[in-house]
């Protein structure tokens, strides 16, 4: 058996822990590894959709019960969530990964001390319909670049929580389920152009099922402050790791 195998599953494994504690990341980790041991950027992304299914389902496993699921925002959410990843799918071959690295590494760091906001207006509760409105377009734009590899994943929390009101935890629930549906649908464009390395992909694909639930039942028990703490460190570190690169 190639050893590449059982390293994948380690490598998933933990870096699933991470994101499930945190809402993000684990990307940051896998997608170098995979570069390491010789995948082609495409192979990467149609390998991280597999993956994807695994984190998130697991994710929202854990999650059952909780009623953490805000559905005001859900079709619609899931609505912007398919088109722009369609949209993402077919601009991915023309897209240079690394074209706005720098900015995107700054933002991140620039970005997280936001989530410590002490504001009202800030917090979670009602929003106007003007503040969803941007924060479905918000959302929407951070989707469709996320999608093309540039890193910006971590930031969909922000359009979530501050923009529609959600809390840390609402956010990282709803946020699973989104990217959930991204999963499906990178998968479904990309499994017929033959870019998905199928012994890395299902090796994976249980790392990251059984890693992100464990991460993510760490999070529902350490709570709201935990998770905002997690996140602003994989903001501050995924902008350390672009800005290096």
């Amino acid at each position: 058996m190639n050893i590449l195998v059982p390293v994948t599953f380690i490598v998933a494994f933990l870096s699933s822990i991470i994101s499930g504690m945190s809402g993000g990341g684990g990307g940051f980790i896998m997608t170098p590894y995979f570069l390491l041991i010789g995948l082609t950027p495409q192979q990467i992304v149609a390998g991280a959709s597999v993956a994807s299914l695994g984190l998130g389902s697991s994710s929202l496993m854990a999650m059952r019960g909780r009623q953490l699921i805000d559905k005001r925002f859900l079709r619609p959410l899931i609505g912007l969530t398919v088109l722009f990843t369609v949209l993402a799918m077919f601009v991915l071959p023309k897209i240079q990964s690394g074209t706005f690295q720098i900015a995107i590494g700054a933002l991140l760091i620039l970005l997280a001390p936001t989530l410590f906001i002490k504001k009202a207006s800030m917090q979670p509760g009602e929003r106007s319909r003007k503040s969803i409105i941007i924060g479905y377009i918000s959302y929407a734009v951070i989707l469709f670049a996320s999608s093309l590899g540039s890193g910006l994943a971590t930031l969909l929390f922000l359009p979530l929580m501050f923009l529609m009101g959600l809390s840390t935890l609402q956010s990282n629930a709803l946020r699973r389920v989104l990217m959930l549906f991204q999963a499906v649908v990178a998968f479904c464009i990309l499994l017929p152009q033959g870019y998905i390395m199928w012994s890395y992909a299902l090796a994976s694909l249980l790392g990251c099922y059984i890693g992100g639930f464990i991460g993510t039942k760490i999070a529902l028990e350490r709570g709201e402050k935990f998770v905002k703490y997690g996140l602003a460190g994989i903001m501050v570190v995924s902008g350390l790791v672009l800005l290096v690169k």
